[in-house]
C-alpha cells in the first residue's frame, strides 16, 4: 500500500515509519510545513511543505497525519474533503464540536478516518470489550485510569516546542494522554459522561502547561470515573487501570491482568504487547481494515465526545467548578 505522513517533524512519526516498513507499505510522499522537520525526517520519498501538494503530487492511498492540536480539525477536514482515507494522532483538535462537524461529513462522504487510540490494542482491554459485546461485563460503578510520565522538557529535546504551549497544544498531559484514559471509559463502559469536575497543578515546572491533571466525571448512571495524567516522573512511564462494576472488578496492569468475576470465577489475561507497542499494533491493524473495507477500531466519530469531556475539563480547571458535559458549548 502507498502510504503518506503528514506532519513527520512529531515525535511519533518514527514510531510509524518503523511500523510501516514492518507491515510492508512504501512511504511515497512526507510532509511538514517546517523545513527543518523535513530535513530531519530519515525517509527518502518526495518531501512537501503542504500536505496538499503533496496529495496532488503522489496520490497515495492512505496517509497517517499529524499536527500541532490546535490545526489537526483543519488538516482533518482538508483531507476528508480530497476524500482521502488517513489515521490522525489524538486528540484530532482543540474544539469538540468543530471536531464533531468534520466527524459528520467523514461519514456523509464515507470517508474512512482511524484515530490513534491504542489502548484499545492491549490484551486487558480487547478481552474486556469481548466482555461488552457478549453482555457480560455489567453496569459500571467505578473505573480509574493514571498514566504518569516523564518531564516536559524532552518535548523540546524533540523540537515540538509547541507541545508546551497552551494556546497550540489545547493543555498539558489533559491533551496529550488524557485522551487514552477517557476513551477506555467510554470505550467499555458505553455510557455518556453527565457531569466532571477537574484540577490541575503546575508545581513542578513552572510551564504554561499544567504538570498534572486530575478528572473526576460521572456518567448519567451515577458510575464515578477517575483520569489522572502528568508529566511528574523524573523519567519513563506508569501506569494504573481499574474497573469496577457489578459482574466483575479488575485492577492493576492495563497491558495484562487477572479479571475477578463476582460469581466467584477469574480469567487471567496474559499481556501480549507493552502500551508503547500498541503503536505497531494499531498501524498493521488500520491498514488491514482499511484495505477490507472494513470500519477503523476506533474513528473520528469516537474521539468527538472524548474531546468533549476534555474540554469539559477544561472549563472546570478554569472556574474551580464542577461542569455539566451538556453545557460545553
Amino acid at each position: 500500500m502507498r502510504v503518506a505522513i503528514v506532519g513527520v517533524g512529531h515525535w511519533h512519526s518514527g514510531m510509524y515509519l518503523a511500523a510501516l516498513r514492518d507491515a510492508g507499505a512504501e512511504v511515497v510522499g512526507v510532509s511538514d510545513p517546517e523545513e527543518g522537520a523535513l530535513a530531519r525526517a530519515e525517509v527518502d520519498c518526495p518531501k512537501f511543505t503542504d500536505y496538499r501538494e503533496l496529495l496532488d503530487a503522489v496520490r497515495p492511498d492512505f496517509v497517517f497525519a499529524h499536527a500541532p492540536h490546535c490545526d489537526m480539525t483543519a488538516v482533518a477536514q482538508g483531507l476528508v474533503r480530497a476524500g482521502q482515507a488517513f489515521a490522525m494522532e489524538k486528540p484530532m483538535g482543540v474544539n469538540w464540536r468543530e471536531l464533531q462537524s468534520v466527524a459528520q461529513e467523514a461519514a456523509d462522504r464515507g470517508v474512512f478516518v482511524a484515530v490513534a487510540l491504542v489502548n484499545r490494542y492491549l490484551a486487558l482491554i480487547e478481552k474486556l470489550a469481548e466482555l461488552k459485546a457478549a453482555g457480560e461485563i455489567g453496569r459500571p460503578i467505578h473505573y480509574y485510569s493514571r498514566l504518569f510520565a516523564g518531564t516536559p522538557e524532552r518535548y523540546r529535546d524533540m523540537r515540538v516546542e509547541w507541545m508546551l504551549d497552551p494556546a497550540r497544544a489545547g493543555a498539558g498531559p489533559l491533551f496529550n494522554f488524557g485522551p487514552h484514559g477517557i476513551d477506555l471509559y467510554l470505550y467499555l463502559c458505553d455510557e455518556p459522561v453527565a457531569t466532571v469536575y477537574a484540577t490541575a497543578t503546575h508545581g513542578i515546572y513552572r510551564e504554561k502547561i499544567e504538570d498534572l491533571a486530575s478528572v473526576t466525571f460521572r456518567s448519567v448512571s451515577g458510575a464515578i470515573a477517575v483520569v489522572e495524567v502528568s508529566y511528574s516522573m523524573p523519567e519513563g512511564y506508569t501506569r494504573d487501570f481499574s474497573l469496577t462494576t457489578d459482574k466483575l472488578y479488575v485492577g492493576g496492569n492495563i497491558e495484562g491482568d487477572t479479571i475477578h468475576f463476582r460469581d466467584g470465577s477469574s480469567l487471567d489475561v496474559a499481556a501480549e504487547a507493552s502500551a508503547t507497542e500498541g503503536y505497531p499494533l494499531y498501524t498493521a491493524d488500520t491498514l488491514k481494515r482499511f484495505a477490507e473495507g472494513r470500519p477503523p477500531k476506533a474513528s473520528i466519530a469516537d474521539m468527538v465526545p472524548v474531546l468533549r469531556v476534555m474540554n469539559a475539563a477544561q472549563r472546570s480547571i478554569e472556574t474551580g467548578q464542577v461542569v455539566e458535559v451538556e453545557a460545553v458549548t
